[in-house]
């Protein structure tokens, strides 16, 4: 069985050196790697779950909801201009989204 990659976009105007976070911990070179616009994590990420409008408002009004919403938090470090810059929580890929061809 392969390994399963995750990915997590990179910004637009991010430059090396890059790196990666995993819950706040930095996660060691070998197990990430640059991809063109794209870092590879080779670990499991669990992306954290979107909230739907009716949690959202349950949540907000202090009514806890099934379900488990945590996940794993992907910050990536990274130079813009020579000045060290942060996406924080940013937006993790499951492995078999990485090969699905946008729109299909």
């Amino acid at each position: 069985m392969s390994e399963e990659i995750w990915s997590v976009p990179l910004p637009a105007d991010a430059e090396e050196p890059f790196k990666v976070f995993v819950n706040s911990v930095e996660l060691p070179a070998d197990r990430w790697s640059v991809d063109g616009r794209w870092i590879r994590i080779r670990r499991e990420v669990r992306p954290q779950p979107t909230l739907g409008f009716w949690k959202k408002v349950t949540l907000s009004i202090g009514v806890g909801v099934y379900g488990d919403l945590r996940g794993d938090q992907v910050d990536i470090q990274y130079q813009v201009g020579g000045r060290r810059a942060l996406a924080a929580n940013v937006t993790v890929m499951p492995p078999q989204d990485m090969t699905t061809p946008p729109g299909g």
